[in-house]
Order: structure tokens, then C-alpha cells, then sequence
């Protein structure tokens, strides 16, 4: 069996939760040095998971591995799923959709040029996605998801739900959560007193708080906001975090109840800048530093963002002294290669403006 701790800790979850082997875990966690002496932190890490798949790596790979594994359970021969015209969530739902036989609808709203905007809509075509425009991102998208369905499938599809943030899909980082205690206990890293991450649709930060707290890590997760405050809130946050418990709860009983509030949960709000996607002089400023001191690339509408509030954070509250852990939710693997097989002619008319507008003037992949 692939490693995986969550299910090793827990045996009863195996066969009442659904799950498929998709990623290279664990993931590998190294110090940053030369960053850490700049911002006068000794004991500065990153959790690599933008190598989380030689195919594609990010953090979405942890959640499909559980929301395609109750795909397949279901025998559903198509997933749904909403984004952004960018989305990583999309693009990665159709990456191993494909590769296990499944195909792809998505459901796509508007969000500001960028070079990562043209290149994933090409790669989403290259990945056989069936891509549909829609103008919102809270109504539209299920108006015309039912539409297409009913007209053009046969049977119910899977529906995945923004960036694979529901309770299933939050187990991928619970588990992430025991990867890390056991790389701890390893060794490999001091116990990290804080660890920061992107906070968007906050499957991420609410399955990484429930896996510190089931496998004994006093860790505090720090969320830094990078999406609209309607998604992104501490309320929401808590609110994954006890669904997700109910969840394991159910499927296990002996596994200890986590129930939090909104106060229990530290989310960082002022790094989203203009709004979603929309570069920062900040974000873009900590991902050339980490890029120019790690040579490790970030992405400017998640991962950035983050790590200027990460270092803002340590900096305001005097964290020199403590134990620090940056995880990396950014894709590191270039899939270029595969986007300049496909023109952009054969995309929906409806996306063909991303690629006659100009991109953000801050974008650093421009």
C-alpha cells in the first residue's frame, strides 16, 4: 500500500472512505536556508508539495486522490467542476480524471490576464476538458452545468466542488497532517511552532488544522488569504474543519471528535490586494526573493501572496526564535511542452479574449 499515514493511523477508514493513488507522497521538506538568514530565521522550512506528482504537481493532488477515488466508487464516467479561467483545481481535475478514464466538464469564470491564464486554458483543451464560460461564480455556474448535463450526458456526473474544497476533499491534507508529525518524528524537521499556507476555497489550511490536531502536532496553521471574503473566511475555515471531523468521526469511532470556532483559526487578510488574481507589488516581490535566494518558483495569485504574509508575520511578531514551515501549494512541473501542441482557435469562442488582452503589468512570468 502507497504511503499513506491517515489510514495506517486509522484502519477502518479503509473501505468506508474512498480514496486512489495519485500522487508521489511524502513529499520531501528542506530548509531555507539562504531566505531564512535574510529574514533572520534559523529555522525556516519549506514542505515541497509542488512535487507532488511527476505528472502535476500543488496541492490539489492530495484532495483528488479522494474526490476521484468516490468518482470512481460512483462509477461516474464524468466530473464538474467550477473555477476560474486559470484554475490549477481544473486543470489538475482534468489531468487524472483523464488519466483514469473519466472526463471533464468545467465550468469557468472570468479572472484578470495572466501568462499561467493562457497557458492553462491550452493545456485544459490539451487534457480533452469540456470548457464552458459563465459570467458568475455563484449562480451561473450550476444554471449552465445543469444545462450542458441534461442536453449532452447520460446519466448523473460526479460533481467536484470549487478548488476540491468540501469535507472528502480536505482529508487529503488530515493526511497531510500525520505525513508531516511522522517526518518530524523522522527527524527531518523540528516540530514547526507555525505553518503558513495559501487560503482560497481553505480546503488546505482546514485539513492541515484537523491533521495537526489528530496526530498531536501543537503546530499553529496560519492561512493567508488570497480569495474574495465570501469564500474565504474564518467562519467557513472552522466550518470544513468540523465537517471534515464529522466525517472521520463517522466512518471511525474511535478517531477524537475536533470541534472549533471561527476565534480558533488565524487567517491573515491583507496580502489578497485588488481581489483574486490580481498581482501584488508584495506577492511578486516575495516570490522573486524566493526564487532569487531558493531558486525555488512561486506563482503570483496563491503562493506569493503567501509567503509576503508569512514573512510580514514573522517580521511583526518576532519569530526568529521559532520553528517555521512554508508549504508550497504551487504546481512545479512544466507542462509548456504540452500547451504549444494546441492552438487557442479551438478553445470556445468565450475565452478567446484572455489571449488579445494584455496581461497584468506585475505579472512575474511576463
Amino acid at each position: 500500500m502507497k504511503f499513506l499515514p491517515l489510514f495506517e493511523e486509522y484502519p477502518q477508514l479503509q473501505g468506508h472512505i474512498p480514496w486512489k493513488n495519485l500522487g508521489d507522497f511524502p513529499t520531501s521538506v528542506r530548509r531555507l536556508k539562504m531566505l531564512g538568514e535574510h529574514v533572520g530565521v534559523n529555522e525556516f522550512y519549506v514542505k515541497e508539495d509542488d512535487r507532488s506528482s511527476k505528472i502535476y504537481g500543488g496541492n490539489k493532488v492530495r484532495k483528488l486522490e479522494f474526490l476521484l477515488g468516490e468518482a470512481l466508487e460512483r462509477k461516474a464516467g464524468t466530473v464538474i467542476t467550477v473555477g476560474a479561467v486559470g484554475s490549477n483545481h481544473v486543470l489538475a481535475t482534468a489531468i487524472f480524471a483523464k488519466q483514469l478514464g473519466i472526463k471533464t466538464i468545467a465550468v469557468l469564470v472570468d479572472q484578470p490576464v495572466a501568462a499561467y491564464v493562457k497557458r492553462n486554458l491550452l493545456l485544459d483543451l490539451y487534457f480533452d476538458a469540456k470548457l464552458v464560460y459563465s459570467p458568475s461564480m455563484y449562480t451561473a455556474p450550476f444554471t449552465v452545468a445543469f444545462k450542458y448535463i441534461t442536453s449532452s450526458l447520460q446519466g448523473w456526473p460526479y460533481y467536484m466542488p470549487l478548488g476540491g474544497s468540501n469535507r472528502l476533499g480536505c482529508l487529503g491534507f488530515v493526511n497531510a497532517g500525520f505525513e508531516l508529525k511522522r517526518q518530524v518524528e523522522a527527524g527531518i524537521l523540528p516540530e514547526p511552532d507555525y505553518l503558513f499556507a495559501a487560503a482560497g476555497t481553505l480546503g488546505t489550511v482546514a485539513g492541515l488544522c484537523l491533521g495537526c490536531k489528530l496526530s498531536g502536532l501543537r503546530t499553529k496553521v496560519v492561512g493567508v488569504r488570497v480569495a474574495g471574503r465570501k469564500m474565504c473566511n474564518a467562519r467557513k475555515w472552522a466550518g470544513l474543519v468540523n465537517s471534515a471531523s464529522e466525517l472521520l468521526c463517522t466512518a471511525d469511532s474511535k478517531i477524537p471528535r475536533v470541534k472549533i470556532s471561527a476565534g480558533d483559526v488565524l487567517l491573515l487578510n491583507d496580502y489578497v490586494g485588488k481581489g483574486y488574481a490580481r498581482f501584488t507589488e508584495q506577492g511578486v516581490e516575495a516570490f522573486s526573493l524566493m526564487k532569487r535566494l531558493e531558486g525555488i518558483t512561486l506563482d503570483g495569485t496563491y503562493t506569493g501572496k503567501a509567503l509576503a504574509g508569512a514573512l510580514e508575520y514573522m517580521d511583526n511578531y518576532g519569530l526568529e526564535d521559532e520553528v517555521v514551515l512554508f508549504w508550497n501549494t504551487y504546481n512545479s512541473v512544466s507542462l509548456s511542452h504540452l500547451a504549444e501542441k494546441v492552438h487557442r482557435k479551438h478553445l470556445p469562442r468565450s475565452f478567446q479574449k484572455y489571449f488579445e488582452r494584455p496581461v497584468q503589468t506585475l505579472d512575474p512570468e511576463s
